[in-house]
């Protein structure tokens, strides 16, 4: 238990509690701190648990009166998932400020979100620390930043780049962001808009970053290596790399066989396993890619029957040749998805991006060999086997978009048991040294120490 001197309020802010990887992360931080000792809230533009110390921001109670409503609406809907939910929210929100029409008709950034202005006031006690998460999903003004981050010592946790540029969360190839944006060559990467306002967005977001003064995390250096040349470095008072941690603890090597047996898989089966939150339709993920690999994959393997358990998704199953894919829907019980890692040969990230995947570590750290896209922050999590040297090798990486290359690979490991053990053994080994929850825990809070002492050294 940390001793009284020790103890800190914290407070954590994301839009979702439960759905993607920026929620996974700040609720198990949430938890950790908790755990130790820590007094810790999380506040969600949607809450979708049942945590007690999870606090939604309320815009029906800080927005006019006649805006209650429409807030009160959106809120309800967020809470589910079904066709024309995303349209049918959007028009609430205009509903509830007319604003929103405004934004929405120019293609500017939304920043109409009256309980930010109150978020501070939630936890109904005087906090040590801000942390704030992903910004943009519909909950957030990020007018408010300048106000909150000369209210506390402010951490801006980077889970993606949309602080960076004029409306996308990546920019792929696109450097536009360095310089300003504008002449944007795809409005419809997420977050989308109407209209190319991308310079207009990225000169607002600057002003912001500005007038405020805030410490980043990102998971790994390459993203941080992003933030010099950004908007974002206007206010920037420090920096930090900490990596993602998996709780060792859930994720673990287990015994293959049990594992199955639990899943009700066939102990004998070749099994290559996927997991995304709407793998299908997620662009990031490029699955696309995927039904590629799988077809050149059954190509090159006419006479073997191998098993594809895609986890986060429910399509209707998919065979190309001997090659059978299965879709589960998506998983939340951590222990049942450590148990689909364990059970299966090797993983496969086809991901046209990645800051730091949760999904891969947690691979890993079961002692799962990945397949991977060479993309993003993925080369820090994954030592490439080069034909050479074994010593620090977990899996195989391949270049984006490169089908054949992904199977050549998927096809090399099925055919070799002992060099996937090998690799799953360093793999697991490697985790418990870099992807310990425990270690970004630590981490964490020695930075939380370090801002604090730096905000009163700043404001004395």
């Amino acid at each position: 238990m940390a001793n009284e001197m020790d103890q800190m309020k914290i407070l954590q802010v994301n839009s979702s509690d439960t759905r993607g990887g920026a929620a996974h992360v700040a609720m198990s931080l949430h938890r950790a701190y908790q755990s130790i000792g820590h007094e810790s809230w999380l506040v969600v533009g949607h809450k979708l648990g049942d945590n007690a110390h999870t606090l939604p921001i309320s815009h029906d109670l800080a927005g006019a009166w006649w805006s209650r409503p429409f807030w009160r609406a959106e809120n309800m809907i967020a809470q589910h998932r079904f066709r024309g939910a995303g349209i049918l929210r959007q028009m609430l929100r205009m509903g509830a400020s007319p604003e929103h029409i405004a934004d929405w008709y120019l293609g500017r950034e939304a920043f109409h979100y009256p309980g930010t202005s109150q978020l501070l006031s939630l936890p109904k006690v005087a906090v040590d620390v801000l942390h704030l998460h992903n910004m943009h999903g519909d909950y957030f003004d990020l007018r408010q930043l300048p106000h909150l981050t000369t209210k506390l010592p402010t951490i801006v946790h980077l889970h993606d780049a949309w602080l960076l540029s004029g409306h996308c969360a990546f920019s792929f190839d696109c450097e536009r962001w360095r310089n300003g944006c504008g002449q944007c060559p795809d409005l419809q990467i997420e977050p989308a808009i109407r209209r190319d306002a991308t310079a207009e967005n990225w000169q607002r977001k600057k002003i912001i970053y500005t007038n405020s003064r805030y410490h980043i995390v990102a998971p790994s250096q390459w993203l941080a290596d992003k933030i010099p040349d950004s908007p974002l470095a206007a206010g920037l008072q420090s920096s930090r790399v900490i990596p993602n941690g998996v709780n060792l603890d859930i994720f673990q090597p287990g015994n293959k066989s049990d594992a199955r047996k639990q899943l009700a898989l066939s102990d004998t089966d070749l099994i290559i396993l996927m997991v995304a939150n709407g793998i299908g339709n997620n662009p990031w993920k490029d699955f696309r890619t995927a039904r590629k690999t799988f077809q050149c994959l059954a190509r090159q393997n006419p006479q073997q029957e191998i098993h594809v358990i895609v986890i986060g998704d429910n399509l209707p199953d998919e065979q190309y040749g001997q090659v059978q894919l299965r879709f589960v829907p998506y998983v939340e019980n951590q222990s049942t998805i450590a148990q689909y890692y364990k059970a299966a040969d090797l993983f496969l990230s086809t991901s046209r991006v990645e800051v730091f995947s949760t999904v891969i570590s947690e691979a890993l750290a079961c002692g799962t060999p990945v397949v991977a896209t060479a993309v993003g922050g993925t080369p820090e999590q994954i030592s490439s086997w080069n034909g050479q040297d074994r010593r620090k090798a977990n899996g195989i990486l391949n270049d984006a978009a490169d089908a054949e290359g992904l199977a050549n690979s998927i096809s090399f490991l099925l055919k070799r048991p002992q060099l996937r053990h090998e690799l799953g053994q360093i793999a697991s080994e490697r985790a418990k040294m870099e992807l310990n929850m425990d270690h970004q825990v630590e981490q964490q809070l020695a930075y939380y120490r370090e801002i604090i002492r730096y905000q009163e050294k700043f404001d004395d």
